[in-house]
C-alpha cells in the first residue's frame, strides 16, 4: 500500500477548539458561560447584532464567547463572527406536575423549542385556552412536556412555575442523568 502523506501528531489536535466540561468549571465560570450561551442566543434571533454588542449586552468578552463555546460561532469570509447551531448541554428548568424541574437539553435547537413552549405556557397563563395544543403528547429530547392544564393552571396559582423557564441555569449540580 501507498503512503498517504505525513503522520500528523494528534497531541494537540483539536485542543484549540474543545470547550471545557461545565462540571469543571467554577460558579463563576458557569455564569460566564451562561452569559456567553445568551449572548449566542441573542445572536441567534437578532442576525445584525455583532459578537462584541452581544457579548458587551451579556457582561461577557468576545473571548469568553470563544473559550466556552466555541463551536457555537464561525467567522464568515469577511471576518465577523457568526452564530450557529450548536449541540451543547444547557441546564434548563422546565414545569413539571410537582413544581419546577431542572433537566439537561443538548442543543440550541431544542433550547429554542423549549422556549417556544414556554411562550405558550404563558400565553395560556394569560388565558388562550389553545396555546398549549400543538404541545399535546410532545417530548423533547426525552422531556414529556406537561400540558395538563389544571395542573399548569395549580402551578401559576401557587406561583410554583419555573422562576427561570427556558433560561440556561448555572446553579452546579452533580453530572448524573436528568
Amino acid at each position: 500500500m501507498g503512503r498517504r502523506g505525513p503522520k500528523r501528531s494528534t497531541r494537540h489536535a483539536g485542543k484549540r477548539y474543545r470547550a471545557p466540561r461545565p462540571s469543571s468549571l467554577s460558579p463563576a465560570e458557569l455564569k460566564k458561560r451562561g452569559d456567553a450561551l445568551a449572548a449566542h442566543a441573542d445572536m441567534l434571533r437578532d442576525h445584525k447584532l455583532t459578537a462584541s454588542q452581544a457579548a458587551e449586552n451579556r457582561g461577557v468578552t468576545t473571548h469568553d464567547l470563544w473559550k466556552y463555546i466555541p463551536k457555537a460561532f464561525k467567522k464568515d469570509a469577511s471576518g465577523r463572527i457568526r452564530a450557529v447551531a450548536d449541540r451543547y448541554v444547557r441546564r434548563m428548568e422546565i414545569p413539571g406536575p410537582n413544581g419546577p424541574e431542572l433537566i439537561k437539553v443538548k442543543g440550541s435547537k431544542a433550547r429554542n423549542e423549549f422556549a417556544r413552549y414556554r411562550n405558550d405556557v404563558f400565553r395560556f397563563q394569560g388565558g388562550d385556552l389553545t396555546a398549549l395544543d400543538k404541545w399535546d403528547g410532545v417530548t423533547i429530547q426525552g422531556h414529556k412536556l406537561l400540558t395538563d392544564r389544571q395542573i399548569l393552571q395549580r402551578l401559576g396559582e401557587q406561583d410554583n412555575l419555573p422562576e427561570h423557564f427556558g433560561s440556561e441555569q448555572v446553579i452546579p449540580y452533580s453530572g448524573g442523568a436528568a
